[in-house]
């Protein structure tokens, strides 16, 4: 170490220490041990912070220091207790080695004893002390009373007993608005409503210099509501008056502003967290926002098409679909008004946050459309607001407030709606998406099942793997028109196909009364069975049911047919029915266009006794007719040869008997 350095620390009474940069110590002066907090710590190779504790937690200061990034680091007034019990007071400062001398070395911690600046610090200040009392004893109290009024942060308000404003500071009036001289001599009733709220607070304990702090609703001068916050005390006066009460007011409005913004968002939170509909959500929102917030009346608007346009494109609209009110009939009446109103682009408060997808804090008279502003005017609103209710940038609709207060603008209100109209923009529009996708869904559901049986589609949905069962007692029923391709010569493409509609889908019908299982149409053939896929016992019943009724509606038809048309011929249309029970295959087969179908000998059967009938008449096997003969009349074909089965026995099914009586 340079001796020279040396001894020009000794004059300034500076020791020092060195350290590496793991902030280890190098290096000690002679004299350093009297100002670590443990000399025996003050060794080469320690930590610093082992001798000087005042450094823990400033460690990145220090590597700030090491690094260049700032010059030094700098502790002021350290103490340390002597053997003798006196104390040494001493600076510290840290800096960076740039001498080539300290080789080892990055930092130096520089250490000057102070210990007699202190105590002529403490002097001056005792000194300082005693001239600031003698000074305040010879100031008179109202100059003292001046100087504390002015210099108060907080808003002060110093009342006699009878309530009457003798003081107020300038807080007071950046707070509330109003000037010394229109405050001085009034009532403090011109700034808190509740007089006498403030007043009782304190007299219980009376003769206590600190009262209890409340909290109350003040005016300013402008009409807006500030919730301060006010401690009371009272002072004796040498007065006639005794003593006075001296309110002291913290301005707590942002707080509880912020506090009713987060109660808003959780609220609205839980709410759409436990809501199945937007409607259910949107009915217990309104209210509760309006509650919470403090307004008198919210609106929700949202866009849809209007439906009453001539245009080829549909105008988009808002409507008021939700609102709420507190129990008050202008407020009702101006409300009901809303709900019978369509705002286009650009019309009203809702028009405008829409337009711009902004939110709007505007006077009652600015926000809304001549048609509502002598309602509200009856209404007593005067200030209204609104936010858009959006998702991924789309505005889907508008929520505004209104309220009989003045209120203030508030920016941070508004930030606060825009998120609460995210979130509810966010739920309406999932909602939406989830109704859409149920109402395609449930159009799914009904093309599939009118294509296949229920519990076939239900099974195909689950694997679609190749369906096949047994059935080994069902009813076929097989039915082709008579003369419908001479008719179908005199018809439209167009009338013919709505003709075939017309009846297939009569023929549908019944097939449904009758819990029958429809398997497909063939150009005019119609192919329906019973007891499958769902098996019953009275198949052949509800079949042979069903075909008499299929005479019968072919009859209406022929005749409403002639009565409407302009064919030259009258429609003479006819069916032949072929119907046979027995055991079939039943099941779907390939991957795509799913049919379910029938396979097997009855199927065949069924077929060859349409396509060998009667027209007008309803062919059966004597296997049908053993299972109806005591429910059914029939009249007796005969034997009839059947391709691939040889002769067979046949019969016309005639209609239902009653106690043997055919009908």
């Amino acid at each position: 170490m340079n001796a020279l350095f040396e001894q020009l620390l000794a004059l300034r009474r500076m020791e020092y220490v060195t350290l590496d940069r793991h902030l280890h110590i190098v290096a000690v002066s002679s004299g350093g041990q009297q100002f670590a907090d443990s000399a025996a710590a003050l060794v080469k190779g320690c930590d610093c912070s082992l001798s000087f504790p005042e450094l823990v937690g400033s460690e990145s200061e220090l590597m700030a220091v090491l690094q260049g990034e700032r010059t030094s680091f700098e502790l002021h007034a350290i103490a340390r207790s002597q053997p003798n019990g006196t104390l040494l007071y001493f600076d510290l400062r840290v800096t960076q080695i740039a001498e080539a001398t300290f080789s080892e070395s990055e930092l130096i911690l520089f250490l000057e004893d102070v210990t007699q600046n202190m105590a002529l610090e403490q002097r001056l200040v005792q000194a300082s002390n005693e001239m600031s009392l003698l000074v305040s004893a010879l100031t008179t109290s109202k100059e003292y009373v001046d100087k504390i009024v002015t210099a108060i942060a907080d808003a002060l308000v110093v009342t006699n007993q009878a309530g009457i404003i003798k003081t107020v500071n300038q807080a007071t009036h950046s707070l509330l608005g109003y000037s010394q001289t229109e405050l001085i001599g009034q009532p403090i009733a011109t700034i808190v409503a509740d007089k006498n709220f403030l007043l009782q607070a304190i007299q219980p304990n009376p003769s206590q210099a600190v009262g209890k702090e409340i909290e109350i609703v003040c005016r300013t001068s402008s009409g807006a509501k500030r919730l301060i916050a006010f401690s009371c005390s009272t002072m004796q006066t040498n007065s006639d008056d005794g003593q006075d009460f001296i309110y002291i007011g913290r301005d707590i409005t942002d707080r509880e502003r912020t506090q009713q913004r987060l109660m808003a968002q959780y609220t609205i939170a839980r709410i759409l967290s436990e809501a199945t509909t937007i409607a259910q959500a949107t009915a217990k929102i309104l209210p509760a926002l309006c509650q919470v917030l403090e307004w008198d009346l919210v609106e929700l608007w949202l866009a849809e098409e209007n439906q009453e346009t001539d245009a080829t494109t549909p105008l988009r609209v808002q409507r008021c679909v939700e609102a709420w009110s507190k129990s008050s009939l202008p407020l009702r009446e101006f409300m009901a008004i809303a709900q019978k109103t369509t705002l286009a682009v650009g019309l009203g408060l809702p028009g405008r946050v829409w337009i711009t997808g902004q939110p709007q804090w505007v006077t009652t008279a600015d926000a809304l459309d001549i048609l509502r502003s002598p309602l509200a005017a009856k209404a007593g609103l005067r200030v209204a607001c609104g936010f858009p209710v959006q998702s991924s940038g789309e505005v889907l609709g508008v929520m505004t407030f209104f309220s009989r207060e003045l209120k203030e603008p508030a920016q941070d209100l508004l930030q606060t709606l825009t998120v609460i109209g995210s979130q509810l923009g966010q739920f309406i529009q999932r909602k939406r998406i989830e109704a859409a996708l149920s109402k395609e869904q449930e159009q799914t559901e009904r093309l599939l099942l009118n294509v296949l049986p229920k519990p076939i589609a239900k099974r195909l949905k689950q694997s679609q793997e190749t369906i096949a069962e047994n059935f080994a007692e069902a009813t076929v029923l097989f039915a082709d028109l008579v003369n419908f391709t001479q008719l179908a010569s005199s018809l439209s493409p167009i009338e013919l196909v709505n003709l075939l509609n017309q009846i297939f889908s009569t023929f549908d019908r019944l097939s449904e009364q009758y819990g029958l299982e429809k398997i497909k149409t063939i150009g005019d053939a119609y192919m329906v069975v019973g007891g499958v896929p769902k098996q019953r016992a009275d198949h052949a019943q509800a079949i042979a049911a069903m075909a008499l009724d299929m005479q019968t509606e072919l009859a209406h038809f022929n005749a409403q047919f002639n009565a409407h048309s302009s064919a030259t011929n009258d429609c003479a249309l006819t069916m032949r029915i072929g119907i046979h029970s027995g055991p079939v295959i039943a099941g779907v087969i390939g991957i795509k266009k799913f049919i379910y179908d029938l396979w097997g000998d009855t199927v065949n059967i069924a077929s060859r006794m349409e396509s060998q009938g009667v027209a007008g008449r309803i062919q059966v096997t004597a296997a049908t007719y053993s299972a109806l003969q005591n429910q059914f009349a029939f009249e007796y074909r005969g034997s009839i040869p059947i391709k691939g089965k040889g002769t067979m026995e046949t019969y016309f099914l005639v209609g239902k008997t009653v106690c043997g009586l055919a009908l």
